[in-house]
């Protein structure tokens, strides 16, 4: 998704905000107060007659734009269009420029014995975030020409190793926790100790065994202090799913320091951003601090939840699980009421099971808090009453969701335009499949 002028993605981001200031009362519903603060009433009139009946699997489709079996409210069909027409697409589009160079096998791309050399320890999850990460950071490179880049958050250091030996850059990973920064050394050189087995000694002597940092960065000018190589003056900056303000953080870097070539940075963890101060992650651009753009917490929190996944469950018929919702919520109400300092007490998670009773789930859930159960058989009447109405929670909890894509958006591109307001062009592509990993927007960006 690429926009040359600035002022195309002011316009949607104004429309955007539009919408969500509209809805702030629906993102700012907290499930478990479903009960508590009586959400369905909140919900118009005309939306509480449509949804009251409605199986969640025939809501999971309409989301998912099939078409309608029953007529609905107008306001809900104009929020659905429009969370569709402004947010940023979320199918991947991506392809790689690079072309692979398979007369060659001697190295460790090529090699036929090594083609599962960079799986080990390696989940299905992060192998598709790591391998199509390491395709755009290497089209990006090239493009650039730049050879050498940085991966803040670097963990167990899977990707920055594919983008050392694999691919042929020059390579550091930053990570806080020392013990994962030992562990990815540990791992270079097991990695260094099976490719040589299959390759020349002169291309083992020219794998690049990417560096590892332990730091933990609270500010872009530790960056600007790292004992760098000379092959690394210049480099690309990389963070895949960075938390909270980190991502903005390593965006005000790349504008800030001519040796940043590029960025490429998977935003996460919305919820954790600050959003005041002279370091707020949220909002960036001088453009959106002028307008009415608040996003709150709960908003910023759904934003993060796969909304993909989700309507697939219900679409399926896969969603009597999501009845632990209701549980939660009419639990909340016999909490508030026993003592209302109890509100958004921090009980047990449990997950839902057919054979679970009330009692059962009330009594496990409030373990952590050590809270004796109530006595009275009209708390637990009233609590089953609740229960009946878990398709409700269902429904509202859904319909919150339906924003979400809208609150990313938002997000996404207030960083986009910070970066082009420095008169630098920017890209934002959906590159993950939606399903796998829900954050699946790259943000790219070239000096």
């Amino acid at each position: 998704m690429i926009y040359s002028e600035k002022e195309n993605v002011k316009s949607l981001i104004e429309m955007s905000l539009k919408v969500i200031r509209m809805y702030d009362w629906l993102l700012d519903l907290y499930v478990l107060d479903f009960f508590v603060d009586d959400h369905w009433e909140k919900l118009p009139k005309t939306w509480r007659d449509s949804f009251r009946d409605m199986d969640p699997q025939h809501l999971g489709e309409i989301l998912s734009n099939k078409p309608p079996k029953q007529l609905l409210p107008l306001s809900f069909l104009a929020l659905i269009k429009s969370v569709d027409a402004l947010s940023i697409p979320r199918q991947n589009t991506y392809k790689p420029a690079h072309k692979i160079d398979l007369k060659n096998l001697d190295n460790c791309k090529n090699h036929p014995r090594l083609k599962n050399l960079f799986l080990k320890h390696v989940k299905l999850k992060k192998r598709h975030e790591i391998s199509m990460m390491a395709d755009v950071v290497v089209d990006t490179a090239m493009q650039t020409g730049c050879n050498a880049v940085i991966d803040f958050g670097s963990g167990l250091g899977h990707l920055v190793r594919v983008l050392a030996y694999r691919d042929d850059l020059y390579a550091a990973g930053i990570e806080c926790q020392r013990q994962l920064t030992e562990e990815a050394r540990k791992l270079d050189l097991e990695l260094e100790y099976t490719a040589k087995k299959h390759i020349s000694p002169e291309a083992a002597s020219k794998l690049h065994r990417p560096l590892h940092f332990n730091i933990t960065l609270s500010c872009y000018s530790q960056l600007v202090k790292l004992p760098l190589p000379e092959t690394m003056m210049n480099y690309g900056l990389i963070g895949l799913h960075p938390c909270g303000d980190l991502g903005p953080l390593l965006l005000k870097h790349f504008v800030e320091s001519e040796h940043v070539k590029f960025i490429c940075v998977v935003g996460c963890c919305y919820m954790k951003l600050s959003c005041e101060g002279k370091q707020q992650g949220y909002p960036m651009s001088d453009y959106v601090n002028r307008l009415d753009s608040k996003l709150s917490f709960p908003s910023r929190e759904i934003a993060c939840h796969a909304i993909e996944v989700y309507c697939e469950r219900l679409m399926k018929g896969n969603y009597k699980d999501l009845k632990i919702h209701a549980y939660r919520a009419a639990l909340e109400r016999i909490l508030v009421e026993h003592d209302p300092k109890l509100r958004h007490a921090p009980v047990r998670s449990i997950k839902h099971s057919d054979s679970m009773t009330f009692e059962n789930y009330c009594s496990l859930a409030l373990e952590r808090i050590k809270l004796p159960l109530p006595t009275s058989p009209s708390v637990w009447s009233r609590g089953y009453h609740d229960l009946q109405q878990w398709r409700r929670v269902v429904v509202v909890y859904t319909l919150r969701l339906a924003l979400a894509p809208l609150v990313e958006t938002v997000v996404l591109l207030d960083r986009m335009l910070y970066v082009m307001e420095k008169g630098m062009s920017c890209e934002i592509r959906p590159v993950f499949d939606p399903k796998l990993s829900p954050r699946n927007h790259i943000i790219i960006a070239r000096r």
